[in-house]
């Protein structure tokens, strides 16, 4: 079977890890905590990009936080959800790895979180061996919304990028893909899609329809 692209690259939190809520939720209660009301939007604004992009979105809004101690304590947190297993899979995530890994297709991963977290992620969530490649947070200068984390990838890959298939779960990965030349995918999870990006990318209900992209299947009603 012929397929529209040639790799498929997902994102990771919000798209194949149910972690984006659990991650706001750490930031707004250890700041409540240290007296101080994080704004939902403030906080929603930080999805999908680095953690040190956030950590600038949040200083700005809040400089006279106690910013260490509300992240280190944050970040244990997410640490000790890692390791024990809290942080699932998004629903349809296994069966839509299952079947893209059955057509054949290489897998990449592109995530915005750093390479010792996102790993333990996905291997305890058992999804890492599905990935052929990976470009993580930490290794890139600039992350999403730039093109260079997806840019990489497809190296990696490879692949040319007007020949992949990202899947993302916000406005911020999927202007990086669509930056870089890749066809896009958007499963909203937390942050709606904003019209430049439903203008140019496939917005889905589910993850499994990703699969239907590939094959020809799916089409965007």
């Amino acid at each position: 079977m012929a397929f529209a692209y040639k790799a498929v690259v997902f994102d990771m939190d919000g798209t194949l890890i149910d972690s984006e809520r659990a991650l706001l939720g750490l930031w707004q209660f250890y700041a409540l905590e240290a007296g101080y009301v994080f704004a939902r939007e403030v906080m929603e604004s930080t999805v999908g990009i680095t953690y040190e992009d956030t950590i600038r979105v949040i200083t700005a809004a809040y400089p006279e936080a106690p910013h260490a101690e509300i992240r280190a304590k944050m970040s244990a947190r997410m640490r000790q959800k890692r390791e024990n297993g809290e942080l699932g899979l998004m629903p349809g995530a296994r069966e839509t790895l299952e079947r893209v890994a059955a057509l054949g297709l290489p897998i990449g991963l592109c995530t915005s979180t750093r390479g010792p977290a996102a790993v333990e992620t996905l291997k305890t969530a058992g999804i890492f061996h599905f990935f052929k490649a990976a470009v993580y947070g930490d290794e890139i200068t600039r992350g999403k919304p730039d093109p260079e984390p997806y840019l990489l990838i497809a190296s990696k890959l490879g692949v040319d990028p007007g020949d992949c298939l990202a899947v993302e779960d916000t406005p911020s990965g999927a202007r990086s893909a669509l930056a870089a030349g890749m066809a896009v995918a958007v499963v909203p999870d937390i942050v709606a899609v904003p019209p430049d990006v439903a203008a140019r990318a496939a917005v889905l209900e589910r993850v499994t329809q990703t699969v239907g992209l590939l094959t020809g299947e799916y089409c965007q009603r």
